[in-house]
């Protein structure tokens, strides 16, 4: 069995940060999305992604287009869990997906991301002088893993919401509206509320609830509509049909025998990863 200190000697730092990176933005990218978050040609970049699959800290999730999530071996690595690693639904993926198309398109504004849970309390704790009362809440504390926090192109406080392809888009704007409505009396001038959509069609259609439907005033957002606005990615998120689980993840079904590979394996693993690697490292 190959140990995990083993695979994780391999990793260099330019992919141990990808693979926090990713963690952070909910664990699933596609392989255009990875070929922005890493840095490097794009040969470097394939051979990074290739040996971080047969190192089981990534699993390809889909034939096309291609959807990488990282895996429990990752998560590990990082030294906490993380519900990114575990199966989800279709519409969970291609939601995350959108979060990471809006990040990277976020970033050549630029925006500055605030990823870390704990930070994004910490910042209207220390910065804007905000009570934890006035948070969303789960369990008694203040939750906001669910929604980016951001410094937009302006150095404007922003809050958002990542839409979901499922129905239902009224009750997660009301209930988004709901969760940040005392942050936002409190506040006054900011945080921004922003609606991140997948298309300008999505877009469109949650601006009509803003504007039009019935519901919306009685949540008493009143003067404060202003701040809540949806906005389109661009280009469109690839829409994923179907998935191609494969029983255990590869993680925990590494094995190799103990013959001239095993030493082959050291040997390959001792100056860190490869990133033009394409040789296998491990047989499943």
């Amino acid at each position: 069995m190959v140990s995990f200190r083993n695979r994780s000697n391999c990793l260099d730092a330019v992919s141990d940060d990808f693979l926090k990176s990713l963690v952070a933005l909910g664990g699933y990218c596609t392989a255009l999305q990875a070929q922005a978050l890493f840095p490097g040609s794009q040969t470097q970049i394939r051979g990074r992604l290739r040996n971080l699959e047969r190192l089981g800290f990534l699993r390809r999730i889909t034939k096309y287009p291609i959807v990488y999530q990282v895996t429990k071996s990752t998560t590990r690595l990082l030294g906490k869990d993380s519900s990114s690693r575990r199966r989800h639904e279709l519409a969970t993926i291609q939601a995350r997906l959108l979060a990471v198309h809006f990040y990277l398109e976020a970033r050549a504004w630029p925006a500055e991301f605030v990823l870390d849970h704990d930070q994004k309390v910490a910042t209207f704790r220390d910065l804007a002088g905000c009570p934890l009362s006035v948070l969303p809440q789960r369990g008694g504390q203040p939750y906001l893993r669910e929604h980016f926090l951001l410094w937009d192109r302006d150095w404007r406080l922003c809050l958002t919401m990542i839409d979901s392809p499922l129905p239902g888009a009224l009750s997660r704007l009301r209930r988004f509206i709901r969760e940040f409505l005392p942050l936002l009396r409190h506040m006054g001038k900011e945080p921004d509320l922003l609606v991140v959509c997948a298309d300008k069609g999505r877009s469109h259609a949650y601006e009509r609830l803003l504007k039009r439907h019935r519901a919306i005033p009685k949540l008493g957002l009143g003067e404060l509509s202003h701040r809540l606005k949806a906005y389109a990615v661009k280009p469109p998120v690839p829409y994923i049909t179907g998935l191609t689980w494969h029983g255990e993840s590869k993680e925990e079904s590494l094995v190799i025998t103990q013959d001239s590979r095993d030493h082959r394996y050291g040997d390959s693993c001792h100056n860190r990863m490869d990133p033009t690697q394409t040789g296998e490292l491990i047989s499943d």
